[in-house]
């Protein structure tokens, strides 16, 4: 018999925190903190039910930044690491809306940031305090162009 059946509500979320780690190229679940619905590492993961008037627009009040930092190697087979991006994204954790990335070109360069074809993420270029200035400069990039009306 199914829990809808026997009257116990469903499981509504998961025991512990949703973030997914990486340990080199192997994903894991983090799932600390499942007694108290904040994680040491990666804050409150529980959503408390929206307090927000459903007619009234989302104050965007309490936002939640991910951020992920790309190591980019030489090759495949050469791990030598040649440039380091950043990559930013920003959603309000009560309505849980994403945000676009503005005045930025979409697209991946190696000397300044840009964003995604869709604005969701922020591709940053970094480099370590000691590094050259021109580290990561020698990666190819590429850019997007909009143009109105479609014409070339």
């Amino acid at each position: 018999m199914s829990d809808e059946h026997r009257g116990d509500p469903p499981a509504a979320e998961q025991p512990g925190c949703p973030k997914t780690l990486w340990d080199g190229m192997t994903p894991y679940q983090c799932d600390e903190g499942a007694e108290t619905g904040v994680c040491p590492t990666h804050g409150q993961f529980r959503m408390p039910p929206p307090s927000a008037d459903p007619d009234k627009p989302c104050q965007h009040v309490d936002m939640h930044l991910d951020a992920d930092v790309q190591r980019l190697t030489a090759s495949d087979d050469d791990p030598t690491v040649v440039a380091y991006i950043v990559e930013l994204s920003i959603r309000c954790l009560v309505c849980q809306e994403r945000f676009r990335w503005t005045g930025v070109p979409a697209g991946m360069m190696p000397n300044r940031p840009a964003c995604s074809a869709d604005e969701f993420v922020l591709h940053a270029p970094i480099r370590p305090a000691s590094a050259d200035p021109d580290f990561g400069l020698g990666i190819p990039g590429f850019a997007i162009q909009y143009r109105a009306g479609g014409g070339r």
